[in-house]
């Protein structure tokens, strides 16, 4: 039985004084260049509390705000004040400075932390209205010491100031007269880790709703380590954190794993639910101190705030099934072996792909990845690039390998199937975890059926292996023992935490809404198609696609309308969301209840792709462009040989008994000509189109394309994407596609449902145009044109033509020797991944020896320390970094 995700709790800690006095960036510039510029401008870049409360990124964080809706924000997000920006959310809160020094001397066993007596007068009231905060934490608040005693300490005894609007408040004390490990600095850090460990805990179980005393195992994942001289990692913030936050059921332990810690802490807690020893386990980390203002000096220079003045933290509760919550699926785990090796293929491979073949599923069947949601305006600022985009990169170019899409897909993957940042750069804080809430709630709302979360780590960093990390899971939709979803009985008395309140979408009951056909297909004894059109996804509104039902509704089609909006005469099938709506889309296509379907976007598998129609400018005459989306083949050559049969395809289905194919004059077509006219010597019959250009000849010019040389247009489909839009929309420069129809049809050898596609841009007289289209495909019977059509290409020896063909990929690079092999400890982010091996030769050119690897932020060049400054220089001047 699989263990569920039952809540999650995600804090923030706003700790501006912190950030100029511990942050190892501030610390580290004090002493090796105490009158720095840097640290003369720091303070005129802190941020205020309200400020940061309402930073949009820090709202996601705790729930008030979605990805998406940060997604759709313009940036810079610091000069964003509109929306939400109070301290609590759905998931957790905000806390300001005052009063997290206050649970911090509550969190205190040893009376180390001195706070002063009229700093806890100001505060104490605040701090004992906060809703979780019950009278055995505030009993552990002392009253406030003497300000000279808090003086001397610091002054006499090292003790570590602590400091609130600039003036020092309180201090924490040394453990130990000799143990570096029990120095005041590192019992200040520890502090403050294990306080915003409690404070996690406490939201978990609020927004759980779990007994505290039913809770039996906590383990924490943060990256700090209590200990003393005899064993410096020993621990345990765990059982540390779990006693001030009441949970005195529990034991528990840490685990530390850099980064990829808390992927690795869900694991251990997910098995040991599902072994039966445990009924309830919470992971939790705290923040850490350390990396506050970690890219404070490129914020600084480029005007912005600092951006990183907050402490992170998070819980998950992890419980036996209930049948209804997400599960952990520990069938599929993704590990970073120890022979696994470093590069970023071998490390994303290793995560994803492996775990997903095991069990027979495709990049393209997990609905969202979570990797490393780092906030890309703080590392962005810093040259580390976007990285959570690059994190989606490298998964999108193993799909492309693995011929689940074409490369020219790899922007509609990482937004489909990825996120933006929000999680603040906390180290182990951004490593996948951050999505669980908002996975959950998807989940249980039916927007997705699962997500894949991935925590990768640098274990380099330690200097005990030069082996990067990495591990990861699914959460997944609940199922019953049978595997048919969670069941009735086990939902009875459950509280759906899903946001919109609304029970899990299970599809549209199409047989009690659409009456079923009389048996004859579509243009069978003048039985006309029924189209099915989603009405969802348009940049000119619902609305617009409606009115281009309306259209061809007039013209006697027969349309069924799947969307939030009604019409007299049409008839509608509500859909909430979009994935609802092609949810009931395919019912209706599998189910024989529509001959053929019109939608925004459609995700066809490799070797389907799209053939649009268009009316070329000036002559007025129809022409298949093939092809205008999808992916026929990752091969270039092969992919427009195999789009010239659909394009023969769609246009024989729609009437034309002998179509002319022209060859766009593109990068491949003369290799596209030569196979083309082997398969017509073979005996498979082609009608050659001839350019209206004096040399003649099949390979069509830009002329050949005005003046509507060829009924079947031969392309790539980014190419035939261009041209699309381009001949659809010339007439209203650019704003609106008005005329033709269309993407058109996905076709593709075997492929049994009818989709046709337009554009987000289309007006109502596209949208019309498309539904007319794909009826005529119903009606023309395309299925059997097309198994005509391949199996007479099959015989005239396509397959074999097509192995023929030179795969991309094939041709070795140019050889660039490394120069001898050096010891590399220092790493280079912010390069697109497709451009990562290409940048290490770049180095190897320049006499540096580099690698590639994966760190925990994603894609990384490794090199020497002595190095990174000309490393950097060399990337910089070659455009491998942006300035």
């Amino acid at each position: 039985m699989k263990s569920v995700i039952m809540g999650t709790g995600y804090i923030l800690v706003h700790v501006p004084d912190m950030v100029v006095h511990s942050g190892t960036t501030q610390t580290t510039e004090r002493i090796v260049n105490p009158n720095s510029e840097y640290l003369k401008q720091l303070p005129g870049h802190i941020r205020s509390y309200a400020d940061a409360a309402a930073y949009l990124p820090n709202q996601v964080y705790i729930g008030t705000a979605s990805p998406d809706a940060l997604a759709q924000a313009p940036q810079p997000w610091y000069g964003i004040r509109e929306g939400k920006s109070g301290r609590f959310g759905p998931f957790g809160e905000i806390m300001p400075q005052d009063e997290f020094l206050l649970l911090m001397q509550a969190c205190d066993a040893f009376d180390l932390v001195f706070l002063g007596r009229e700093f806890v007068e100001e505060t104490k009231q605040r701090f004992a209205a906060h809703p979780l905060m019950g009278e055995d934490i505030l009993a552990r608040v002392k009253e406030g010491a003497d300000p000279s005693e808090i003086d001397r300490l610091v002054a006499e005894e090292n003790a570590e100031p602590l400091y609130h609007m600039g003036k020092t408040v309180g201090c924490v004390k040394k453990a130990h007269d000799v143990d570096s490990n029990l120095s005041a600095h590192v019992i200040h850090e520890n502090l403050v880790s294990k306080a915003s460990c409690v404070l996690s805990l406490l939201h978990v179980v609020r927004q759980s709703g779990i007994d505290k005393g039913t809770v039996d195992y906590v383990i924490d994942c943060s990256e700090e380590a209590c200990g003393d001289m005899n064993q410096r990692g020993g621990g345990n913030f765990a059982k540390a954190a779990a006693d001030v936050a009441g949970l005195t059921g529990a034991s528990g332990c840490d685990i530390r794993a850099f980064c990829a810690a808390p992927a690795h802490a869900v694991i251990h807690a997910a098995s040991l639910v599902s072994a039966g020893v445990y009924e309830n386990v919470i992971v939790a980390a705290g923040g850490s101190t350390a990396k506050l203002g970690m890219n404070g000096k490129d914020h600084i220079k480029k005007g912005l705030p600092i951006l990183e003045d907050v402490l992170g933290g998070f819980a998950v509760l992890i419980s036996k099934n209930d049948g209804m919550h997400p599960e952990v699926n520990t069938d599929i785990v993704g590990n970073h072996k120890v022979g696994t090796g470093s590069s970023p293929q071998a490390v994303i491979s290793s995560l994803v792909t492996a775990p997903l073949n095991k069990v027979g599923m495709k990049i393209l069947d997990v609905d969202k990845y979570a990797v490393e949601m780092q906030n890309p305006e703080i590392t962005k600022s810093a040259g580390a690039g976007d990285i959570p985009l690059s994190n989606y990169k490298m998964i999108a170019a193993l799909a492309v390998m693995q011929k689940e899409i074409e490369r020219s897909q790899i922007d509609e993957f990482t937004q489909k199937h990825g996120m933006v940042g929000w999680a603040p750069t906390q180290g182990h804080i951004p490593s996948g975890v951050p999505y669980l809430g908002f996975a959950c709630r998807d989940i249980l709302a039916g927007k997705i059926k699962n997500a894949m979360i991935i925590g990768k780590g640098s274990l380099f960093l330690g200097r005990m292996t030069n082996l990067f990390d990495g591990i990861s899971f699914m959460l997944c939709k609940n199922t019953d023992a049978n595997g048919n979803g969670a069941s009735d009985e086990n939902n009875k008395g459950q509280k759906n935490p899903a946001e919109t309140g609304a029970a899990p979408f299970t599809g549209t009951t199409v047989k009690t809404i659409v009456e079923p056909v009389n048996g004859l297909e579509a243009g069978s004894a003048g039985r006309p198609a029924r189209i099915a059109v989603v009405g969802m996804g348009s940049e000119l509104g619902e609305q617009n696609v409606l009115e281009g039902v309306l259209w061809a509704c007039k013209k006697g089609m027969e349309v069924l309308y799947i969307g939030t909006l009604e019409a007299e005469g049409i008839q509608t099938l509500k859909a909430r969301t979009a994935d609802e709506a092609f949810c009931t889309m395919e019912k209706l296509l599998d189910e024989g209840k529509a001959d053929g379907a019109v939608a925004m976007h459609y995700l066809f598998p490799v070797g389907v792709s799209t053939v649009g129609r268009a009316l070329t400018p000036g002559q007025d005459r129809e022409m298949y462009i093939a092809t205008t989306t999808g992916t026929a083949s990752l091969s270039r050559v092969e992919g427009m040989v195999k789009n010239a049969i659909y394009g023969i395809i769609a246009a024989k289905t729609c009437g034309i008994a002998n179509p002319t194919v022209g060859i766009l004059n593109i990068d491949g077509a003369r290799q596209t000509e030569s196979a083309l006219k082997q398969l017509k010597q073979n005996g498979y019959d082609i009608a050659f189109a001839s350019s209206g250009r004096a040399d003649g000849g099949c390979v069509m010019r830009g002329n050949d394309l005005l003046s509507g040389a060829c009924d079947v247009m031969v392309c790539d489909p980014l190419t035939g994407n261009i041209l699309m839009k381009t001949l659809s929309a010339y007439t209203t420069g650019g704003s609106v596609e008005s005329t033709g129809w269309g993407y058109g049809p996905g076709i593709g050898e075997g492929y049994g449902r009818l989709v046709a596609i337009v554009s987000r841009a289309s007006g109502a007289p596209v949208v019309a145009g498309a539904i007319e289209y794909t009826a005529q495909m119903a009606e023309g019977k395309y299925k059997n044109v097309a198994r005509a059509e391949f199996e007479a290409a099959n015989r005239a020896g396509l397959k074999e033509i097509l192995e023929g063909i030179k795969a991309p990929g094939a041709q070795t690079a140019g050889e660039t020797k490394a120069p001898p092999k050096e010891v590399v400890t220092e790493q280079i982010s912010g390069i697109e991944i497709m451009d990562l091996e290409e940048a290490v030769r770049a180095l190897w050119a320049k006499g540096i020896y580099a690698e590639s690897g994966m760190g925990c932020t994603g894609p990384a060049i490794l090199v020497a320390g002595k190095n990174i400054e000309k490393a950097m220089e060399i990337l910089l001047a070659g455009k491998w970094l942006a300035e």
